[in-house]
């Protein structure tokens, strides 16, 4: 007898008696629980129904316990089901539970399970000669799989070995593969076998190899500096991506003196000599074709010349300015398949030997040289490498001034050579404009507020000009003489042109009420100063006024957009942006603003800037750029020749804008 208590509100207690230890009296709802224990091999993955009353209610493992707390006080049948065809209650089945109030319940169903499988011990026994070195693989239930043939049960075998595979019981098609072409198996293949559950069926395959034809392959090596560690042999190389040869199975290595014997089959093939060191010639063709045939020995002989390799003795001089601060990099061409065989770094004025240089002729090239620096004679230039002996290679480099451009890129000031090479960082800010002797850069800078500044090239000696606060400054411009920086401000309330000393000192004012709207431009002989204006409400056009102020004058009225005016160094002609032919591009103009013609059939862009000496022009384009999802648009810059020929982008990857070209010291 056993006893247990259920409280009863807060102060009474009930004391139960139970007589059945499978139904304990619980405090609370009464409870069915079923388990279910399942023994042998294959069991149900998916497990069981538990079935109560007729209707299936839940899954069950197939070792697992249930438990349902909604039960109804009284009779319940409760039977288990979905077993599968190995598998069998052993328990009874159904029960008949009687569910007691506040009790639980159990209903217990022991399952057995037996095998399914059976084995396929496979031996296969080879007899012959040449026998298939790495063996078969057997293929249990082949079937057409997207990359070809595959299996449902895989295994590899021995040319003389045996595996066991575990199936599922019934009839199978058994296929041995990998079968060398010289071997053959006796009866049919694939093959019928069957198994019955937890037997082993024994199945025996027979393979008889056949005698290959042989290729004699011989190295004949002769020379004053042979390769002491040999060479390697590779039959039937593959050809990759770029046509080059190579060995895709395991190559025999064979010596300077050598013979090696290999079984193929019958047939045409491919030999090929590889690890061949550079100063050695193999002579004839290599890879090269021979044709194996029955069970004869084909002669593959390959003769090898070993000349003492050369040196070639390379010398740089270079003269001028602007000299290339990275040098420069010597290539020598060992063949049209194979560039740069040798090479290295070298200085702009350097010195240096490279040994071992296979005997012959040989292309020697000189790169990376910049843009303002010009190599004399052929580059690149053919020399013949004398065996032991050496040969000079002397380049001659002469650099002139390098043309430099300044610019905006994402907040920065950046300097870049003409040709997109050398670029650098000076300092944050926009809108770069040369000193007339290069030594700074005027510029619009942040502090909170839009200021003009002043700094030197590299970066250094950064002044601020201006404090318009909480008005604003910009667009500086430098007179040709030096004393003068022409800039907007907003001081008055609205834009305005002012010029003031290159200290920021003797602010002077030069226009009021004539619609100026920036960019300003200093005549080449510092009378005048062209710049935007917007003289009749929503048209933008270009205005001048004479360096005191004086003289007004509006050069275009157009109702395209007219902007961004630049003068060519030599004063005859203006450059500038505009719309009136459609999209923007570049235009130009005499100094009157009259004669407005198209450069070429249109050099598309804007805000141009001429050359120290007027022959290009660098302006601002647009490019596109495509990622994976989608394209975007952005700014860089160009430069053209004066005619818009020879456009070519020097900035790439960010927003640039506003280029200024340095003047020459």
């Amino acid at each position: 007898m056993c006893w247990r208590r259920a409280v009863l509100g807060f102060g009474c207690l009930l004391a139960i008696a139970c007589d059945d230890p499978t139904w304990p009296p619980l405090v609370g709802p009464p409870i069915l629980r079923v388990t279910v224990y399942t023994s042998g091999p294959d069991q149900d993955a998916d497990g069981y129904f538990v079935i109560v009353d007729g209707l299936a209610v839940m899954t069950i493992g197939a070792t697992a316990q249930w438990v349902d707390s909604t039960v109804h006080v009284g009779r319940h049948d409760v039977q288990l089901g979905g077993t599968a065809a190995n598998c069998a209650v052993t328990s009874p089945n159904p029960v008949t539970i009687e569910v007691k109030a506040h009790t639980m319940m159990t209903a217990t169903f022991a399952v057995q399970c037996v095998s399914t499988h059976g084995d396929l011990h496979i031996t296969a026994a080879t007899t012959g000669a040449d026998l298939d070195p790495d063996g078969y693989g057997v293929c249990v239930d082949p079937y057409e799989g997207y990359y070809g043939t595959s299996c449902t049960y895989g295994q590899s075998i021995a040319v003389n070995g045996a595996v066991t595979v575990n199936v599922n019981a019934g009839d199978h098609r058994l296929l041995l593969q990998g079968i060398a072409s010289n071997c053959v198996v006796s009866g049919d293949n694939p093959r019928v076998v069957r198994t019955s559950v937890g037997n082993t069926t024994e199945v025996a395959l027979s393979l008889t190899c056949a005698t290959l034809p042989r290729l004699h392959i011989t190295t004949a090596t002769t020379g004053g500096q042979v390769d002491p560690n040999g060479y390697s042999v590779c039959v039937d190389p593959e050809y990759d991506y770029d046509d080059d040869v190579y060995c895709s199975g395991v190559p025999q290595a064979i010596g300077l003196n050598g013979t090696l014997t290999v079984g193929v089959p019958a047939g045409n093939h491919t030999v090929l000599l590889n690890d061949v060191a550079d100063n050695c010639t193999v002579a004839g063709a290599n890879p090269r074709s021979v044709s194996a045939t029955a069970s004869d020995t084909t002669e593959v002989p390959f003769s090898i010349t070993c000349p003492p390799p050369g040196s070639v003795h390379v010398s740089t001089s270079t003269v001028g300015v602007d000299v290339d601060p990275d040098g420069y990099y010597v290539c020598i061409d060992r063949s049209p398949s194979e560039i740069c065989h040798w090479s290295r770094h070298a200085s702009v004025n350097d010195g240096f030997t490279f040994e071992a240089v296979n005997a012959g002729a040989h292309s020697v090239v000189l790169q990376g040289a910049a843009g303002n620096c010009t190599v004399s004679g052929d580059n690149p230039r053919t020399v013949t490498v004398p065996s032991g002996g050496m040969v000079d290679v002397m380049f001659s480099v002469t650099c002139v001034l390098a043309e430099r451009i300044a610019f905006s890129q994402d907040g920065a000031i950046a300097v870049v050579h003409a040709d997109g090479s050398a670029l650098t960082t000076v300092t944050s800010g926009r809108a770069p404009a040369w000193a007339p002797d290069g030594s700074r850069l005027a510029y619009e800078c942040s502090s909170g507020n839009v200021e003009i500044c002043v700094v030197n090239p590299d970066g250094s000696g950064k002044t601020q000009l201006t404090t318009e606060s909480p008005q604003a400054a910009g667009h500086p411009a430098w007179s040709p003489d030096g004393l003068k920086i022409a800039f907007s401000s907003t001081r008055s309330g609205v834009p305005e042109l002012y010029v003031m000393h290159p200290d920021g000192s003797n602010v002077v004012r030069l226009t009021t009420g004539v619609g100026f709207q920036g960019s300003p431009a200093w005549s080449p002989d510092g009378s005048s100063i062209a710049f935007d204006c917007r003289v009749d409400a929503g048209n933008d056009d270009i205005c001048a006024v004479h360096a005191d102020g004086t003289g007004f004058v509006r050069l275009t009225n157009d109702a395209g957009r007219d902007y961004a005016v630049a003068w060519k160094p030599d004063g005859s002609r203006l450059a500038f942006a505009t719309t009136r032919f459609g999209a923007d591009e570049i235009a130009l103009m005499y100094a009157d603003g009259s004669g407005v013609s198209r450069i070429g059939g249109g050099l598309a862009g804007s805000e141009p800037a001429w050359s120290v000496n007027g022959s290009q022009l660098a302006f601002v384009g647009s490019v596109e750029d495509c990622g994976y999802y989608d394209c975007y648009t952005y700014h860089v810059i160009f430069v053209a020749g004066a005619d818009g020929s020879k456009i070519q982008q020097i900035t790439s990857g960010n927003e640039a804008h506003t280029p200024a070209w340095k003047p020459h010291p």
